[in-house]
């Protein structure tokens, strides 16, 4: 599996969208189910990681470890964890070099004891991979919880505690500055914007990216017009961990997000037309970057997506 996840996942979710509305087949859970559930958050190179509990057709359960993506278009697992749930797949697809399949059975999953309403259509196996990232720290990394998933449920990343929140639309109440995020209805990508040299630009809000990406093209204009702001060729220091299609790094002496002013933050680049073309087409409204974990580690950020708003607080 290649390291560059901005062209290898963004590719896999354009083929994943012809499943349909992702918020379709949606179950109605049992009265007795849990409304909300509370697991640690692991973060490893500024990405967010959780536990999910799988129960197995016998009704043994397995747990493996999943990289908690907002920015992630399918529900993916690793082939020896699909193998060790007894799960069946059926034909395969190729996206960068990596081999896909949709599994055809039902995966009962779960955050704590709180149930995962999956679309079946949009869970896959990566066939061959046993790890979904490269250079895993810790434990294999086996599988992506992503934003489809996320986007049905009211969740919260409290970085500065480590602990991830899944609940029911209306059970948490939110904490922190409110901010609008419109979410689109198919991908499910929160839209986010901030504040940088006086002018407001719009980003995907990425938890499962490390490093925060921009277009080559406001990287090169932020340059011309702040030379003095440090800017170095391909990826740079924290950065390096995005992998190899990054154009530049830079460092932005300060931003807004809201109400919150940031300190410095490192940004990179990425072609023309990845965030304006691309992206943009699985967005409510253009985006010129992906906002992610360097900058997100610093604050609880509280993702209301049935009620489209996030809400930040500090430590």
């Amino acid at each position: 599996m290649k390291p560059t996840r901005i062209l290898f996942w963004l590719n896999l979710l354009g083929c994943l969208f012809i499943a349909g509305p992702a918020f379709a087949q949606k179950t109605t859970p049992a009265r007795e189910a849990p409304q909300q559930a509370t697991v640690p958050l692991l973060v490893e190179r500024n990405r967010p990681f959780v536990d999910i509990t799988f129960r197995r057709p016998d009704g043994s359960k397995r747990s493996a470890r999943f990289l908690v993506d907002s920015g992630g278009g399918g529900f993916l697992m690793t082939e020896p964890l699909a193998r060790d749930l007894g799960l069946k797949w059926g034909a395969t697809m190729r996206e960068e070099g990596a081999e896909f399949a949709q599994i055809t059975e039902t995966v009962k999953a779960f955050v704590g004891d709180f149930p995962l309403e999956l679309d079946p259509q949009r869970v896959l196996v990566v066939v061959g991979a046993e790890t979904i990232l490269p250079k895993a720290v810790t434990a294999p990394h086996e599988g992506i919880l992503p934003g489809h998933v996320l986007a049905k449920y009211h969740v919260v990343f409290d970085y500065p505690k480590a602990t991830f929140t899944i609940a029911r639309a209306g059970v948490l109440e939110p904490k922190g500055a409110a901010l609008p995020m419109p979410v689109h209805p198919r991908s499910g990508f929160p839209r986010t914007e901030l504040e940088v040299d006086g002018k407001t630009y719009g980003f995907l809000l990425d938890t499962g990216a490390s490093f925060t990406m921009v277009s080559e093209v406001l990287l090169k204009s932020l340059g011309e017009a702040h030379a003095d702001w440090p800017r170095h060729p391909g990826a740079y220091g924290e950065a390096a961990t995005l992998g190899g299609m990054t154009l530049e790094t830079m460092f932005i002496p300060g931003g807004r997000w809201g109400t919150n002013q940031l300190t410095e933050f490192g940004v990179v680049s990425q072609r023309q037309g990845t965030f304006e073309t691309y992206m943009s087409r699985m967005m409510t409204a253009p985006i010129v970057g992906s906002l992610a974990g360097n900058v997100l580690k610093r604050f609880r950020v509280d993702l209301d997506y049935p009620n489209a708003k996030l809400y930040l607080s500090g430590p």
